[in-house]
């Protein structure tokens, strides 16, 4: 009877094993998509604005899992109420609200084949996932958006080309513009008598741009360049502005002085001082005797005596640079125009091995994050 009992008991927990590992197998449980937008309201009519920092809210009902876990979700617009092509996604994460910049949108109209400047509507929806599984709203929503005043096409890359450039009229030799945003282009650069174009590929260029009054134009044929001298070129195409401001110089401002020492242009946006000692030394009469200051910035005049600062991306900066790598971070720069800077700062200060030596000093605008170097002599 024993016998037959155990027999029986094991059983009993072979099938009890069975069953708790069939429970604790996952099931990837079913999503269900969000019951709807919170904002903007269907219908909301939205006049995108060219800042970069302009964006707008989207926020909408939690989705749900089946298993009890949060879900991932996705915005998707459309060209059309129903049916139509997806033109646009834009990843939440697991929040139930996302703010898209107004040049994002402004893009996504565009692909709605909404005209720059004219108004039109674009549908959007959600999506909410769960691993492999997702669930797509089936009822779409409209806002109504009005188009910045740009170019249809926003060329990922822009070269300055022509007789007047720094690159003459050799293509291979074009001075490449840095992007600074969306739509957004910015040169260091200094013309030559005789004419220029913009263009987006300088061996075979599919659409090419001039400046005209403060605006940035499409045309073919090369236009006169601005007087010789070093400028700095502003455009953002997204609006179709451009902004043109002559640089007369460059100085490296060493803050206890208070004094300039202007910089030599060597090209492509590259300012230099060759051969200037650090004296970084004896300006205090502090304890302990001898203690040093080491404290600087550049400076930047515009044609009108307009000034700027070139100091640290961090406005606050007290710190000293690792190393002068001139891959470190620690040299990039910040423009700050006047009210934002004074003798003192915003500041770096010199790395210990420049103190008392002579250097060469490199500004470099033309940089992907423009930036500064020390070279020891």
């Amino acid at each position: 009877m024993k016998k037959i009992f155990s027999i029986i008991t094991s059983f009993c927990l072979l099938g009890a094993l069975a069953s708790c590992t069939e429970n604790m197998a996952y099931k990837e449980g079913e999503v269900i998509a969000s019951g709807g937008p919170s904002m903007p309201a269907n219908g909301y009519y939205l006049e995108l604005q060219s800042g970069a920092d302009v964006s707008a809210a989207f926020s909408w009902l939690p989705g749900a899992c089946a298993d009890g876990y949060p879900v991932q979700y996705e915005l998707l617009f459309f060209d059309r109420l129903s049916g139509g092509e997806e033109i646009g996604r834009v990843d939440a994460g697991f929040k139930t609200s996302v703010s898209i910049s107004h040049k994002q949108l402004n893009r996504i109209a565009g692909e709605a084949g909404i005209e720059p400047n004219r108004a039109g509507a674009l549908y959007w929806t959600l999506s909410a996932s769960r691993g492999a599984s997702e669930a797509v709203s089936a009822q779409r929503y409209q806002i109504d958006v009005k188009r910045l005043l740009g170019f249809t096409y926003i060329p990922p890359a822009l070269y300055l080309v022509g007789a007047a450039t720094e690159g003459g009229a050799n293509p291979a030799e074009a001075v490449p513009f840095r992007t600074t945003g969306d739509g957004e282009y910015e040169i260091y650069t200094r013309f030559a008598a005789g004419e220029y174009l913009i263009v987006d590929n300088p061996q075979n260029p599919e659409h090419s741009y001039a400046i005209q009054g403060g605006q940035a134009i499409e045309t073919a044929s090369p236009v006169a360049a601005p007087a010789a001298g070093i400028y700095r070129i502003t455009l953002d195409f997204n609006v179709k502005a451009a902004v043109v401001e002559q640089i007369t110089s460059v100085s490296h401002w060493f803050c206890t002085e208070n004094l300039p020492t202007p910089m030599e242009y060597a090209g492509r946006g590259v300012w230099m001082l060759k051969d200037h000692y650090l004296d970084a030394n004896g300006y205090w009469d502090v304890d302990p005797p001898g203690s040093k200051d080491d404290r600087y910035h550049f400076r930047a005049k515009f044609a009108g005596n307009v000034e700027e600062c070139w100091g640290p991306v961090n406005s606050g900066e007290d710190g000293k640079p690792s190393s002068i790598d001139p891959a470190n971070e620690y040299f990039r720069f910040k423009i700050y125009k006047v009210g934002a800077f004074d003798q003192w700062g915003p500041k770096f200060k010199y790395h210990a091995s420049v103190c008392e030596k002579t250097v060469d000093i490199y500004v470099d605008m033309g940089a992907e994050y423009p930036t500064h170097k020390f070279v020891l002599k």
